[in-house]
């Protein structure tokens, strides 16, 4: 018997969920603009891609493998795990 076999597949609804996330991007976008602060969202988009996905390349870099289940993590336990090792090499 395999490991998965322990687990139950949940089935997905792939066009609810792309239409929940076009939904809340357009909201997220009205708000920006009834505010007047679009700019400032674009600002907060790019600011957490950039640093998601630097964490991810570095982490990815260290350790060659992404433990990413929740932002930065990947990064955050490669560096971890990279410093440990050279710790225990002394």
């Amino acid at each position: 018997e395999s490991w998965m076999a322990q687990f139950t597949p949940i089935e997905s609804n792939r066009l609810e969920y792309a239409f929940y996330q076009i939904i809340h991007t357009l909201l997220m976008i009205a708000i920006g603009i009834t505010v007047d602060r679009l700019s400032a969202l674009a600002w907060a988009f790019g600011i957490l891609f950039f640093s998601v996905a630097s964490c991810h390349t570095i982490g990815s870099a260290l350790n060659s493998t992404s433990m990413e289940s929740v932002p930065f993590e990947t990064g955050i336990k490669a560096f971890v795990a990279y410093w440990l090792n050279a710790k225990a090499q002394k």
